[in-house]
C-alpha cells in the first residue's frame, strides 16, 4: 500500500504523504521527568511551582516554559539559569525513560503504509539522541528535528514547517500528546491525532482541535486505519478534506 491509497476499507485515497511525529510523551515516557526536573530547577531559584501547573506546559518549547509558568520579567532575568538546571536535572533523570508499549512498531507500520516519518521534536539535541538511539530511528524514520532546526519552539509552527521540508512533503498528519502540538498542527494547516500518554486529556486535546484521541502508540497502532481516516475526513459543513 503506498502513501497515494492509504485508505481503509476502499475509502477514497486519503492525500497523505507524510506522518509527523512528537517524541516526548507521544513515543517516550518523558513528560513528567520533564516536568519534575522544571520543579527542581525553578525550586532552586527560589521560584518554587507546583508540578502539575509545569506538567500543563510540557511540550511547548523550553525558551518559552519560564514565560509561561512565570513572567516575562523572571524569564530575563532568570530564563538562562533555569534552563541550564533544568537540562542538569533532566540529564539525571532521561536513563529512568522508557519508550512507550508500541512506539517501534507505530513507526514501522507507517513507513508500511508508505508514509515518510519524521519525528518533529523540539528536544535539545542532547536528549533527542536518547529517544533516537532507543527508537532506532534510523531505520525506521526518514527525518527528524530538533531543537536547533527552528528559531521559533512549539505551539509556533516552523518546527513541523522544517520537518515536512526535510521529506519534500505537504500533506501531513501530526501525532502528538499535548496540546501544543495540536496548536502547532493546526496553526501549519495541518490536522493531529492525540495521545493520552502525555498525562493530557483526551477532552482537552479534542478541544485543542484533535480529530481522535488514543491512550498510546500501541493503541492508536491498534485502530491506525479509522484514526488516519479522521484525519481527512471532510470537516463540519466542508466538501471534501482540508489537507
Amino acid at each position: 500500500m503506498t502513501s497515494s491509497d492509504v485508505a481503509p476499507d476502499g475509502a477514497p485515497d486519503l492525500v497523505l504523504d507524510v506522518a509527523l511525529l512528537d517524541i516526548d510523551g507521544t513515543l517516550l515516557d518523558s513528560t513528567y521527568h520533564h516536568a519534575l526536573a522544571w520543579s527542581r530547577a525553578f525550586a532552586a531559584v527560589g521560584e518554587p511551582i507546583p508540578v502539575h501547573r509545569l506538567h500543563r506546559l510540557i511540550g511547548m518549547g523550553g525558551d518559552r516554559i519560564v514565560a509561561a509558568a512565570v513572567d516575562d520579567e523572571t524569564e530575563a532575568r532568570l530564563g538562562d539559569e533555569l534552563r541550564e538546571r533544568w537540562k542538569r536535572e533532566y540529564d539525571d533523570l532521561i536513563e529512568e525513560t522508557r519508550l512507550l508499549p508500541g512506539a517501534r512498531a507505530l513507526l514501522d507500520r507507517l513507513q508500511g503504509l508508505g508514509l515518510k516519518v519524521v519525528l518533529a521534536s523540539s528536544s535539545i539535541p542532547e536528549h533527542a539522541e536518547h529517544a533516537l538511539r532507543a527508537l532506532g530511528a534510523g531505520g525506521r524514520t526518514d527525518a527528524w528535528t530538533t531543537a536547533e532546526d527552528a528559531s521559533e519552539s512549539k505551539p509556533h509552527p516552523e518546527l513541523l514547517e522544517k520537518a515536512l521540508e526535510q521529506v519534500g512533503g505537504s500533506r501531513a498528519v501530526m501525532i502528538g500528546d499535548a496540546t501544543w502540538d495540536v496548536e502547532a498542527a493546526t496553526r501549519a494547516g495541518l490536522r493531529t491525532i492525540g495521545l493520552r500518554s502525555g498525562g493530557i486529556s483526551e477532552q482537552e486535546l479534542l478541544d485543542a482541535g484533535a480529530v481522535a484521541v488514543y491512550d498510546d502508540p500501541l493503541n492508536l497502532l491498534e485502530h491506525l486505519e479509522s484514526a488516519l481516516a479522521a484525519a481527512v475526513a471532510p470537516a463540519p459543513g466542508s466538501a471534501g478534506p482540508t489537507l
